[in-house]
């Protein structure tokens, strides 16, 4: 197939609605314009778009030292109307990465993209686990950094320098 692969981080309402749980106000407004724009202008005959949706469990006390969101069955968890029409592939994700018990390896290893772009939310958790796994077997990738975003702005710089210099994933800054 080898086409590129977008990998889109919890563009679920849990970020982008004002009664989501992890909503940051004005940077989230930003980063829903920002993505819609980059999805409306991309061309699905080369490129696949995969969304790694945040799902946690009630009992799951992987989180328990952090603010409970995107727990199943919430509204957290829905992805947003201006999203859905570019999304076609889900991930369920349970964890920091995007390959914890998801079937995302296997869907790579068929596809053989050329090209692995990252964008989305928590630059310091989703984006940088899912980065690091992806280095590890070998795909080369791209972090779109004005289509990423954290609520603390000190993890996110520091997200952004882990995956820059220590993992060699390349920032885009278009």
């Amino acid at each position: 197939m080898n086409k590129n692969v977008v990998i889109a981080c919890g563009l679920q309402k849990a970020y982008l609605h004002p009664q989501g749980t992890k909503y940051f106000g004005e940077k989230s407004d930003i980063m829903r314009v920002r993505i819609k724009d980059y999805l409306k202008s991309l061309d699905f005959s080369q490129n696949i778009l995969y969304l790694l949706r945040e799902i946690h469990q009630t009992n799951d006390n992987f989180f328990s030292n952090t603010v409970t969101h995107s727990i199943v069955g919430t509204k957290d968890t829905e992805i947003p109307e201006e999203i859905k029409p570019y999304v076609k592939i889900v991930v369920d994700v349970t964890r920091y990465s995007g390959f914890y018990k998801t079937l995302l390896e296997s869907e790579l290893h068929k596809i053989k993209p050329k090209n692995i772009y990252l964008l989305g939310f928590e630059t310091h958790t989703l984006i940088l686990f899912t980065a690091e796994e992806l280095r590890n077997r070998g795909y080369k990738v791209t972090l779109l950094e004005p289509l990423i975003a954290s609520e603390d702005d000190y993890l996110h710089a520091m997200g952004i320098t882990l995956m820059k210099n220590f993992l060699a994933v390349d920032i885009k800054q278009e």
